[in-house]
Parts: C-alpha cells; structure tokens; sequence
C-alpha cells in the first residue's frame, strides 16, 4: 500500500509543476496549448456541459506537452530489478542475485532515440510513437498503475491554469537527483484572467 501511496502523493504535483514550468520557457507550446483549451472551453460554455473523458481524449496537444514533460523531467528516474539468474547482455554478464537499476533519464534524453534531447518540444509527438525507448512509468509487471489517472488530473489542472489564470514564473532550475524537484520551488506569480481578457481569449488566444 505504502508503495502506492507515496508516488501518487509526490508524482502528481510534480508533474504539475514540470508541466509549468516548460511552458513557461517555451511560449510556442503555451500558446498553442491555450488555444486547443480554450477552443474546448468555447464549445463546452455554449453546450453548458462540464468536461467529460471524450473531452480529455481530443486534447491532443495538451497529451503531447504531457508527455515531453515527462521524457524531460523523468519523474521516477528508474526501476530496479533482481537477476533471477545469469543474465549476458551486450557482453556484460549480470551475476544471479545482484540488483540492476534501470536509469530512465539515459534512455529519454538519448540523442540517439531523440533528435535534440534536451529541447521542450511537444510536437516531436506527432510523428514518434510511445515505444520501448519511453518509459516515464516504469514496465512489465510493475507498470504504474496510475498512469492514466497521473495524465488525466495533469490535463484538468492545465486546461483549468491556462484558460483561467495568467502567470509570470521566476528564473528556476530543476534538480534530478536524488529526486527530481525545483531548486527555488518554483516561485511564480499568478492572477486570475478578468472577464474582458477571456472573451478576448476566446475570440483570439494569445
């Protein structure tokens, strides 16, 4: 149970944050990601429906800066495994019993499996494939079961951020070991959209 608890608590916020914080350095990506929200808020406001799982299945950009955010920030660096016997890979011989730590940060920003690694680029997503080389949730028998769960509370919480609130982030930078947080803790001023930058929003996103 404890294994369950204390990543949902601490992955979640963290994901939140991640997400702020590269749209923040990344103004292409939060424009285009107000406009796809604020297009769904138009349609959702005249309907007079709240958001719905069909909803959250359109937003496709919005699943895209989700998962840049999460190859960038590598929020669970890694899983380790016991070798239940020898085990050769590559030449390298992994003795029975000993212990092997999968680091996910070697794998997401590889050059080789990703063309410039350390670049927030959500549209890298429309032509690459969630394969073996993207693992934010571990694998096998101990995949995450609240994978699904961790994006969809992410995709609520920025279509709510950006269609309601403007901000202004201060200068951070993100620390990755031994767990991944902000330095600063994120410091970032934010206020409330008034009702005449709304309707100006829903007519023209900026």
């Amino acid at each position: 149970m404890i294994d369950l608890m204390i990543p949902g608590e601490d992955s979640v916020p963290v994901l939140m944050t991640l997400a702020v914080k590269y749209l923040s350095d990344c103004p292409r990506a939060l424009h285009q990601l107000m406009e796809e929200n604020m297009n769904l808020k138009r349609q959702k406001a005249v309907l007079g429906e709240p958001l719905s799982w069909s909803d959250y299945m359109s937003l496709s950009f919005t699943k895209k800066v989700i998962s840049e955010t999460l190859r960038m920030g590598n929020i669970i660096i890694g899983v380790m495994r016991k070798a239940m016997r020898d085990v050769e890979i590559k030449g390298y011989l992994i003795p029975k019993g000993w212990c092997v730590f999968t680091y996910f940060r070697s794998v997401h920003l590889d050059d080789n499996r990703y063309e410039w690694p350390y670049q927030f680029c959500p549209w890298r997503w429309q032509e690459k494939e969630m394969g073996s080389n993207f693992t934010p949730f571990g694998g096998g028998q101990r995949l995450c079961p609240g994978l699904d769960l961790a994006r969809l509370e992410t995709t609520i919480f920025l279509h709510h951020f950006v269609t309601q609130f403007r901000w202004v982030a201060e200068e951070d930078i993100i620390v990755n070991f031994p767990t991944v947080r902000m330095k600063r803790r994120m410091p970032v001023r934010v206020k409330r959209r008034s009702e005449r930058s709304l309707a100006q929003l829903s007519s023209n996103p900026t």
